[in-house]
């Protein structure tokens, strides 16, 4: 028998949001550097994408 208290919690939409973040700068980069492009301008794009998800997090879905 488990105790209820003891047991994992659900993860949040918000838990998704934070997981997601680093993804676009950690995609942005390796596809900078794979590819011809400089990979400052990848990080630049990935760091534009994990911007709109802070957004969304901050304005769209607002914590309660």
């Amino acid at each position: 028998m488990t105790d209820p208290s003891s047991s994992t919690p659900t993860p949040t939409r918000y838990d998704g949001l934070l997981a997601a973040m680093p993804a676009p700068l950690v995609g942005g980069a390796v596809m900078g550097w794979l590819s011809g492009l400089p990979t400052i301008a990848g990080l630049a794009a990935g760091g534009v994408v994990a911007a709109a998800l802070v957004s969304v997090s901050l304005f769209v879905v607002p914590p309660t």
